[in-house]
């Protein structure tokens, strides 16, 4: 999830610039696909750490070469710390609102109400997929009217998955909380099916084609505009 806090200083504004120069470091870099979700990665730890987000990069850069990497920036954003664990999220893959943002007079309670309501989305979601009649296309054998089918329905309509595609937890996700989400679905659904030794090693190579492919899986957020509330206002209107 990308970082939504802005430079509010000459020095901030000036590590940013620094770290958007990280091309002289690692050349190429920044022109990576995850170079967003690791640039944000990397503000949000140097916040939490109080250092400087370059140490952290090269750090990362020091372990095995990147050469032969599909991405770079993906494997660096892996290879970080993760950030300090907080409240959960209203979806298992979602951090929760940072603190400084949660104690906000406005943004606060705010994105307390977006956040109820994507809790309240999710519910909603999860209740339709295992009262429904209908066995969805993806849905496995075994796995039709239970709790799982639930969560994986949560988790298709969060991430746009089209309703056409029969891979039940969808595409490789590049961010580290959702894709271990997405592994402990696959384990779930693999165990409740009783998949054999060999249509495990299947799925383990469909996976690996679909991280080389990763960019060509063009994933929408889940929206529900009429529940959506709106932000705060602008000062002075």
């Amino acid at each position: 999830m990308a970082s939504t806090s802005q430079p509010n200083s000459s020095s901030d504004r000036e590590t940013v610039a620094e770290l958007d120069r990280a091309d002289q470091y690692i050349p190429g870099l920044t022109t990576e696909p995850a170079w967003p979700t690791l640039r944000a990665h990397l503000l949000a730890l140097a916040a939490e750490t109080a250092q400087h987000p370059l140490p952290h990069l090269l750090t990362a850069a020091s372990g095995r070469d990147l050469e032969t990497a599909g991405d770079m920036a993906a494997v660096l954003y892996w290879r970080l710390p993760a950030l300090t664990p907080s409240n959960p999220g209203p979806l298992p893959w979602l951090p929760s609102i940072p603190p400084t943002l949660h104690g906000h007079p406005v943004w606060g309670p705010y994105l307390a109400k977006r956040s109820q309501l994507v809790a309240d989305l999710a519910d909603q979601v999860q209740d339709h997929a295992c009262q429904g009649d209908a066995e969805p296309i993806w849905a496995a054998a075994g796995t039709h009217h239970s709790a799982l089918v639930g969560e994986i329905a949560v988790w298709r309509a969060a991430n746009g998955i089209n309703p056409q595609d029969t891979r039940p937890t969808g595409g490789t996700q590049l961010e580290m909380l959702p894709a271990l989400w997405k592994q402990r679905l696959d384990r779930h659904i693999a165990h409740s099916t009783g998949s054999s030794d060999n249509a495990r090693a299947d799925e383990r190579q469909a996976a690996h084609t679909a991280l080389r492919r990763w960019h060509d899986d063009s994933q929408r957020t889940y929206q529900k505009p009429e529940r959506r509330p709106s932000g705060p206002s602008a000062p002075g209107r």
